[in-house]
């Protein structure tokens, strides 16, 4: 399945702009189109204060398309009015979009539309989310690690971050994170990773089954060593942030690194 259509929830914040570039170097690759969301709240209709915000709002949007890294991208720019950032999935249109790639400054953020909502995003998106947590100016995806248990679910779910995969044919690092709390024989592991890959056909890929004192550390120390340009994962949305099949990964994940995170729920 390509990526026709890519969403970019845009405040006007230097992560939101971050997010922007990655999703320009996407939209070009696949060609696709690029939607940018603005949401707020307002106090009504009648309220004084609104229209003047909205004119505000939509002048700063006219002259988005002016970023030099957007030049001659096709792209389709909403406002959302009495929308929550969470609640914009109410929006059929919205829905139906294939990739959200967002920006995010940690689990504090800047109290703006990205940063601290997220997770948030995160935790109900239907579709898969890229989230970017820095400047990077010419996106690629030569090493990803996808980090996951290999259940019969996760193994399912795969198959929606291929879009991505195919834009860039990067080497796939498939790991499993052992913690003393959560521990699996490496012989079981192996069987689960080979039964992934009687599904998917992959080009190039490495298997790892990983010790650390945590998922998340194992995950970050692997990744390091690799120098992966991104991590995959599936996160269960009604148990909060990257959360996955046996264990958590945790908001600290997401606040202590740079790497790109693409995470889909399962």
């Amino acid at each position: 399945m390509a990526i026709k259509n890519i969403l970019v929830p845009y405040d006007f914040s230097d992560c939101a702009t971050d997010a922007l570039r990655v999703a320009a170097k996407l939209t070009r690759i696949s060609g696709a189109v690029l939607h940018l969301v603005h949401v707020y709240e307002d106090m009504g209709d009648f309220h004084t204060s609104n229209h003047k915000k909205r004119e505000d709002i939509e002048l700063r949007l006219d002259k988005v398309p002016e970023m030099p890294f957007l030049q001659g991208i096709p792209m389709k720019r909403f406002m959302l009015r009495q929308f929550g950032i969470t609640e914009m999935f109410r929006n059929q249109q919205l829905r139906g979009m294939d990739l959200i790639v967002m920006g995010s400054n940690g689990a504090r953020g800047l109290g703006g539309m990205v940063g601290s909502n997220t997770q948030r995003v995160v935790r109900i998106a239907p579709m898969p989310i890229l989230v970017i947590k820095h400047n990077v100016e010419d996106f690629d995806v030569k090493d990803m690690v996808y980090a996951s248990n290999f259940t019969a679910k996760d193994i399912e779910k795969f198959h929606a971050f291929q879009p991505v995969i195919d834009l860039f044919n990067p080497k796939i690092h498939l790991l499993k994170v052992n913690t003393p709390g959560s521990f699996e024989r490496s012989a079981d592991t192996y069987k689960a990773i080979d039964r992934f890959l009687q599904l998917y056909e992959l080009k190039r890929f490495s298997t790892t089954v990983y010790n650390d004192l945590s998922i998340e550390e194992g995950i970050l120390n692997f990744a390091r060593g690799i120098d992966a340009d991104m991590i995959a994962m599936a996160t269960h949305g009604r148990k909060g942030f990257f959360h996955v099949v046996n264990g958590s990964v945790t908001e600290d994940l997401v606040n202590r690194t740079t790497f790109p995170i693409l995470s889909v729920k399962l």
